[in-house]
């Protein structure tokens, strides 16, 4: 299973960067917002009109004729899959108003916008760390501003906001139907996944793509929906269009596909919220191969004890008795803030590091690495 495990998290769909190890991650300083937006008001995974309907810009009220496809069973004639595409195509016609494509750095994920404030439901290993700005592609090409909230990097589900609540026109922000308090999906169920593959595409929308469910869990539910690079952080919806799990990462085959479902994001809402980051990524854990010098004051310094042989440290040119002073534009004062600086990394990511060396600063450049352990 541990191996599997690499595998799959070693073809995670989502950043870009993973494809291209040689691009550089540009990150200034100034990107990092010193506050956390205000908590949404969103408090409740639904959100209906006093009709009973679901709100959303991506609903579509399903024919009773549908019911026995909706749960799950299989087309038994001509007439079944007529009416299978027919919703599938209504769902997929929507999809593209709420789905988002975000750029930070040289990465580019996708995402998917929730509330009419902004607030966009994406993967944490796209999301990256909290308070971090980020581009938002709308599905008309504009580009706002956005900041990463909070990420539980233990399921891979972060929180993006857009910095304004409202457009240029003072309209809310289009976002997509939530499914009902309790709703769960069921092996078997149809499925439409949106997403940005390979990035933003100027004349492209949103690419859909049609599959089924395949298995559920608490933290994780599988598909056959074909997903490539860009894709984490893309929405996964159900034939109503009501958006049920988000692209995290692709197994040996591009049509195994893990997505975080949303109760997930519901019960860790409050922590995402208010931009707080906690866990790590399953089998994605990142690595530079370094341990400290425990003759030193770490709690008050960052001096390198030991240095693991052709480990990223090693390669990038750190030696023993280097004290780090900035990791990846963060000030580091003590040997845990290193850890939690490269615990927010992605394997693959490039970043800058400055060290201390017989008095004199050096700048490295080093490659994330990723641990063998789950």
């Amino acid at each position: 299973m541990l191996r599997l495990a690499k595998r799959i998290v070693l073809l995670s769909t989502g950043l870009v960067v993973l494809e291209l190890l040689g691009a550089s991650l540009q990150v200034r300083a100034q990107d990092v917002l010193p506050e956390a937006p205000a908590k949404p008001r969103m408090s409740a995974p639904v959100d209906r009109n006093t009709d009973g309907e679901t709100k959303g810009a991506t609903y579509v009220s399903l024919d009773p004729s549908l019911n026995r496809l909706f749960s799950g069973e299989d087309p038994k004639s001509l007439t079944d899959l007529k009416a299978l595409q027919t919703q599938q195509s209504k769902v997929a016609a929507k999809i593209h108003q709420v789905t988002v494509n975000l750029q930070h750095g040289s990465t580019q994920g996708s995402g998917v916008l929730i509330n009419e404030e902004g607030y966009i439901l994406t993967a944490a290993h796209v999301a990256g760390k909290p308070k971090q700005k980020m581009w938002v592609v709308l599905h008309d090409g504009r580009r706002v501003e956005g900041v990463s909230m909070g990420v539980n990097r233990d399921t891979d589900a972060g929180l993006v906001r857009i910095l304004k609540t409202r457009d240029e026109n003072n309209q809310p922000w289009p976002h997509a139907a939530l499914p009902a308090v309790g709703e769960r999906v069921k092996t078997g169920q149809w499925c439409i996944a949106g997403g940005h593959p390979g990035g933003w595409v100027s004349d492209r929308p949103a690419v859909i793509r049609i599959g089924r469910i395949l298995a559920v869990t608490d933290s994780t539910v599988v598909s056959d929906c074909s997903l490539i690079g860009g894709d984490s952080g893309g929405p996964l919806f159900d034939l109503q269009g009501k958006l049920i799990g988000i692209h995290s990462r692709i197994g040996i085959d591009v049509d195994d596909n893990m997505h975080v479902p949303m109760n997930v994001y519901m019960e860790s809402w409050d922590r995402l919220a208010n931009s707080e980051a906690w866990g790590v990524l399953p089998g994605f854990r990142p690595i530079i191969g370094v341990t400290a010098d425990r003759q030193s004051d770490t709690k008050s310094e960052c001096i390198i004890g030991t240095v693991a042989p052709r480990g990223p440290a090693a390669k990038a040119g750190i030696v023993p008795g280097d004290r780090i002073v900035r990791f990846h534009n963060a000030e580091i004062t003590n040997f845990d803030r290193l850890k939690e600086e490269v615990d927010a990394m992605v394997p693959g990511e490039r970043v800058n590091v400055e060290v201390l060396r017989d008095g004199k600063k050096v700048n490295l450049k080093l490659i994330i690495g990723v641990s063998d352990e789950p």
